[in-house]
């Protein structure tokens, strides 16, 4: 064992070694308090006792912890113990997109787009809060294996732009590959930058070649500063012509010349692809049995939400003649069946969204007799718990609220999943609900009314979508969901055992109480048993119908209560602005 890992033996169990740089060691290791692997970065102590290298080293971990976005990883913890510097920060199951390039070579267009959207606006975050990457390269834009999410990492060399420069200036620091024209300089730096580099990603992306290459370290700055980048189609003929136009515009030497945000590339990529729309969503393929279950599940839920339906919800009247048998069907096949059955494509992703974390579908009762059963049996209909609530803010602005709220307590929500693509292009986000344990006492420390709320109803996941009201930019509407289902079946369980002992109790009470007329024949004592076992039975029904009916009520005013808490979140925002982000005057 290792000097390092007997000294946070307490707190981390080190597994193996992920990667090692000019900054550290990174270690994956399980964090013994919260079971869950973390990424653990190392600075040993013969890189600690160099003052300028410890600073750059901790000012990375204080500068990632300000940021709160699904697609930068979070750090959990920043600490120094005998010598070593190190922090804690999200495990990410993946490639990086340097392992990805090194694999494939270059990636088809419509899915370089989807990385690099998501990478801008994990830019446009970061830049908002006055924190600038510096270092954004394939190595540092981690892939996430079950969602294909992209996560920035590694902000060790970020300028925090409220802080005071730790670096004099001339100073070069970066990948000389993917460097922009003004960070070679040594001169003052702002979002741009990263732009640029970015626009260097893209272009290796899309050409499997970068645009400025040589054998020298040297000779590659002085093209970056002063050479004319090769315009992207005259190597990657193959790309559309308007995304071409947006990875050069990234390029430009001035920073006056390139997109001014992170949101204006996002959009610009977006636009590239209106014509070239993306091929079949790949060989991922779904039984008919899960398939079924999608459709079925999707109805219900545009039944729930009260939209403009033009369905034909019952499973007849989907489109499953075409023999699947050995293929099973592509999520784009299943979208285009609902469309055609009526079903809007937003509620087909929400279904994909419930899917288990494995992947398994949440299938629906076989039997419709099973359906008629929990109804009476519970007394509700509802096979989803949902709130809907509109913001008077841009979608931008309410996503950065719920990256706040969501994880923070009383609801320590976590970002489990996102499904059908970025947020804030349509995508769902599943967030994991932490669950009570037996021997929990609610009200402690770690557990709020929040998580025995959703207990209760059996609601381990959520899922959030957010989108503009009516196209507008200043007004967002957030629903959220929970899946009832595998509830109902608990519940009916429970509520079917309480109903049985009742009646058994009830009719024992009632024999007892006439008992008497046994002398005249079991038959006279055969009533009283029956009515008091009708009676306790129903008693019993009618109360746990009530029960679960309250339980439904008060989850779903928690859920309301959390949107509240992201109103609240913006609100204070406008008024006072992001403290976080803001030096306070010296009292």
């Amino acid at each position: 064992m290792s000097d390092f890992a007997r000294l946070v033996a307490d707190d981390y169990d080190l597994i193996r070694e992920l990667g090692r740089g000019g900054m550290g060691i990174v270690h994956l290791a399980r964090d013994l308090k919260l079971d869950r692997l973390v990424a653990l970065k190392v600075l040993p102590p013969a890189g600690a006792s160099n003052e300028g290298l410890r600073d750059r080293f901790l000012r990375e971990a204080r500068t990632a912890a300000q940021l709160s976005h699904p697609n930068i990883v979070p750090v959990y913890r920043a600490d120094q113990i005998d010598g070593f510097a190190f922090f804690a920060m999200g495990f990410v199951d993946g490639e990086s997109l340097a392992e990805r390039l090194a694999r494939l070579g270059s990636i088809a267009p419509a899915e370089a787009v989807r990385l690099l959207r998501e990478v801008a606006w994990a830019l446009a975050y970061a830049h908002a809060r006055g924190v600038i990457h510096r270092d954004v390269k394939p190595e540092n834009l981690m892939i996430e294996k079950a969602t294909g999410r992209v996560v920035v990492t590694d902000f060790g060399i970020a300028r925090d732009l409220r802080a005071t420069r730790l670096t004099e200036d001339g100073q070069v620091l970066g990948s000389v590959h993917y460097m922009s024209p003004e960070q070679i300089a040594g001169g003052p730096v702002d979002g741009r930058s990263d732009l640029y580099a970015l626009g260097v990603v893209g272009f290796e992306c899309l050409a499997g070649r970068l645009p400025f290459d040589a054998a020298q370290a040297s000779a590659v700055l002085v093209q970056h500063a002063v050479t004319p980048p090769t315009p992207l189609r005259s190597v990657a003929p193959e790309v559309p012509l308007a995304l071409a136009a947006v990875i050069d515009r990234c390029l430009a030497k001035d920073p006056a010349e390139r997109f001014p945000t992170g949101e204006a590339l996002a959009a610009a990529l977006a636009a590239a692809l209106e014509d070239h729309p993306p091929p079949s969503e790949g060989s991922v393929a779904l039984s008919e049995a899960d398939a079924r279950a999608i459709w079925r599940r999707a109805a219900e839920l545009q039944i729930d939400a009260a939209t403009r339906i033009r369905r034909r919800s019952d499973t007849a009247a989907l489109p499953l003649e075409a023999d699947h048998s050995s293929g099973g069907y592509r999520v784009a096949e299943i979208r285009t069946a609902a469309e055609e059955a009526g079903i809007g494509a937003e509620f087909v992703a929400l279904a994909m969204a419930e899917r288990t974390p494995g992947g398994a579908v949440a299938t629906q009762p076989t039997a419709e007799g099973e359906e008629r059963t929990w109804t009476t049996m519970l007394g509700t209909s509802a096979r989803s718990i949902t709130v809907q609530r509109t913001f008077p803010a841009p979608p931008r602005r309410v996503l950065d609220a719920i990256g706040k709220v969501f994880p923070a307590q009383p609801y320590a929500l976590k970002l489990q999943d996102t499904v059908g693509g970025h947020p804030l292009d349509g995508g769902v986000m599943v967030f994991e609900v932490p669950m009570l344990r037996a021997g929990t006492v609610v009200g402690g420390q770690g557990i709020s009314m929040f998580s025995y709320r959703m207990t209760s109803i059996e609601v381990d996941r959520v899922t959030v979508r957010i989108r503009a009201v009516d196209g507008s930019r200043s007004t967002t509407e957030v629903a959220i969901q929970g899946d009832l289902r595998s509830g109902l079946r608990k519940n009916w369980k429970v509520d079917r055992g309480i109903a049985a002992t009742m009646a058994v109790v009830g009719g024992g009470i009632a024999a007892a109480i006439g008992i008497g007329p046994l002398a005249l024949g079991l038959a006279v004592a055969a009533a009283p048993a029956a009515a008091g076992a009708a009676l306790f039975g129903a008693g019993s029904l009618g109360w746990y119908r009530w029960l679960y009916r309250s339980a439904l009520t008060q989850s779903q005013a928690e859920l309301e209560r959390l949107l509240a808490a992201v109103d609240g979140e913006i609100r204070s925002e406008m008024v006072f602005g992001d403290l976080r982000t803001q030096r306070l005057p010296p009292g």
